[in-house]
């Protein structure tokens, strides 16, 4: 995993556990699963708009954020 980065929720549905980051670097959204927030912690009451912090894991079907944190 590269450096860590900034953002913000762009969309994150809880029923279905996964969610998009606008990443602040202008950079491709990066996909978000519930299992990437740091303990599944913040993905419990993490709103669309809340800043974070993560890093990113290239994949083949685009940027995946992993081991957010919202601050």
């Amino acid at each position: 995993m590269g450096e860590r980065e900034k953002g913000h929720i762009k969309w994150f549905s809880h029923q279905k556990r996964y969610g998009f980051i606008s990443r602040t670097n202008g950079m491709p959204d990066a996909f978000v699963d519930f299992s990437a927030f740091r303990q599944n912690v913040g993905a419990q009451w993490a709103s669309d708009g809340d800043s974070v912090e993560f890093a990113v894991e290239p994949t083949p079907e685009g940027p995946r954020a992993q081991d957010v944190v919202v601050v």
